[in-house]
């Protein structure tokens, strides 16, 4: 597994419609997240642009590759259908006779699931610490979307959920140059110190070759 993949669920709305396929929105487009483990995030429409032409993508169950898969888009084409629109990528699937297939028809059908996911790994983003020290994440550009999934919890309600190995990298970087900052402080209030204490020996000095002075012999 790539180390970068990073998983995303959300708690959007799909169904089964009267003709049997299954559809609908797996990544929303231009909408704040809450935060969660020290950030939240955003993707803009252009993050998919070119994307999916060159993934492929699946649609399990619980991002779970042991027990096959859903339906599939291979560089834009197969029985999973996906559409870019303006609120963000749709998707739509025909559930086959088999074991897995059946299994979500029906926990769907009795709403026991309505729930999304997504696995992913990113070619561009910005973040911005926020004055809460929360940082905000903008999604410009996928590198790879893997699968889409369908899933027992939101994402949005597990904390341990959110997997950001960039994230990790900026809370180390912070922590270094927080350290590197109070390093230097260190150094330099050692540095007063010491300047302050020869300051003081020379004052001492001096003043005791001033009082000598007096006495001697001219």
């Amino acid at each position: 597994m790539d180390e970068n993949k990073e998983l995303r669920q959300l708690n959007v709305e799909f169904r089964k419609n009267e003709n049997g396929t299954i559809e609908g929105c797996a990544i929303p487009f231009n909408t704040w997240s809450p935060v969660r483990q020290g950030f939240r995030e955003m993707i803009l429409p252009e993050a998919v642009e070119g994307v999916i032409e060159q993934s492929d993508i699946f649609m399990r169950y619980n991002h779970d590759e042991s027990k096959g898969f859903l339906a599939r888009c291979k560089n834009g084409k197969g029985s999973l259908k996906i559409d870019v629109r303006d609120d963000g990528v749709h998707f739509s699937f025909k559930p086959k006779k088999d074991n897995l297939s059946q299994y979500i028809v029906e926990r769907l059908e009795d709403r026991d699931i309505s729930e999304m996911s997504f696995a992913f790994t990113v070619e561009s983003d910005q973040w911005t610490k926020e004055e809460d020290g929360t940082y905000s994440r903008v999604i410009g550009k996928f590198y790879r979307l893997y699968d889409l999934s369908v899933v027992d919890n939101s994402f949005y309600g597990i904390e341990n959920a959110v997997t950001c190995k960039r994230f990790e990298e900026i809370q180390e970087e912070e922590r270094k140059a927080i350290e590197e900052a109070q390093k230097k402080a260190d150094e330099e209030k050692r540095e007063q110190e010491e300047a302050e204490k020869k300051q003081a020996i020379k004052a001492a000095h001096d003043k005791i070759v001033e009082e000598y002075g007096k006495y001697m012999v001219k």
